[in-house]
């Protein structure tokens, strides 16, 4: 139950995190809020049931292997020997781990990190769980199982209510802002916008729009080909909706629809979605300077 907890409130974290990012597939409000309480909940049952499978697969054998090691060494079985057991097994695990990363590819900022991160991910994702599950275990406390399950639920349901009124109040206050796509003007248009791979957009005063190498992709988000045409644009204020402006792009067949503004007021970005938004996948265009 600890494992689930944990995943619930790391969930939530990430959804309070993912609100200062560029949003994608979505436009806010009530739908969005409602739509990620109901994954809340929807993972809060998976991850119960996870942690029940993650209990018998790697908690139980931990307190079994602290237990193990008292034995043999003749000390006594404590919480401290336990979480020493559970940061051994981390490192092990974190060396195997990050050699297979590393082997196969991995290329993160700082590679020989990968190591000291992944063994304290481990540390502190075990180690709440192992600890309690020894507790629950402990043959000299009757009903200690019991005190342990109630201490999980009601300490895990207080540390969500926490994370979620630390959240609301970090973005009610403005120490974290939740994501808006940058304002601009039709002047702030006018320019050339690349795709880094040879496609261009090339954005004129009068309202005309040059096409160069730009992607065309099929509703399956498989790419059919590239633009190379001269249209008409138009940028167009959207009032009650989670972005401000939309870009309308007519006479360059391939390019009519699907453009919109993202990025931030420093680099803005054109972009359209690749296959359904749900999918998160975007061709996006940078302005030049």
């Amino acid at each position: 139950m600890a494992i689930g907890a944990e995943t619930v409130i790391a969930a939530l974290v990430a959804v309070l995190y993912s609100l200062q990012s560029e949003s994608h597939g979505g436009e806010g409000g009530l739908g969005w809020l409602f739509g990620a309480i109901f994954a809340l909940v929807l993972l809060a049952v998976i991850s119960m049931i996870a942690g029940l499978a993650g209990s018998a697969m790697a908690v139980l054998p931990l307190v079994l292997l602290g237990r193990a090691v008292a034995r043999r060494t003749g000390r006594r079985d404590s919480w401290q020997l336990t979480l020493a057991t559970v940061a051994v097994v981390a490192a092990a695990l974190a060396l195997l781990i990050g050699s297979c990363m590393l082997l196969a590819g991995f290329d993160g900022p700082g590679d020989l990190l990968v190591y000291p991160v992944l063994a304290l991910s481990l540390i502190v994702g075990l180690a709440p769980a192992t600890l309690c599950a020894r507790a629950a275990g402990n043959p000299g406390k009757p009903g200690a199982r019991w005190r342990v399950l109630g201490g999980v639920a009601l300490g895990g349901l207080g540390l969500l209510a926490v994370t979620l009124a630390v959240g609301v109040a970090a973005y009610g206050s403005g120490i974290l802002k939740i994501y808006e796509p940058p304002r601009l003007a039709e002047a702030d248009m006018v320019g050339t916008w690349t795709d880094g791979d040879g496609g261009s957009l090339r954005f004129e005063a009068d309202g005309t729009v040059t096409a160069k190498g730009v992607n065309e992709y099929e509703a399956t988000g498989e790419q059919s080909g590239a633009s190379n045409c001269t249209g008409k644009w138009q940028l167009t204020e959207n009032d009650g909706v989670g972005r401000p402006y939309e870009l309308s792009i007519v006479d360059c067949e391939g390019l009519s629809f699907g453009w919109d503004i993202g990025g931030t007021e420093e680099h803005p970005t054109v972009f359209t979605w690749i296959g359904e938004p749900d999918s998160g996948e975007r061709y996006i265009l940078t302005r030049q300077r």
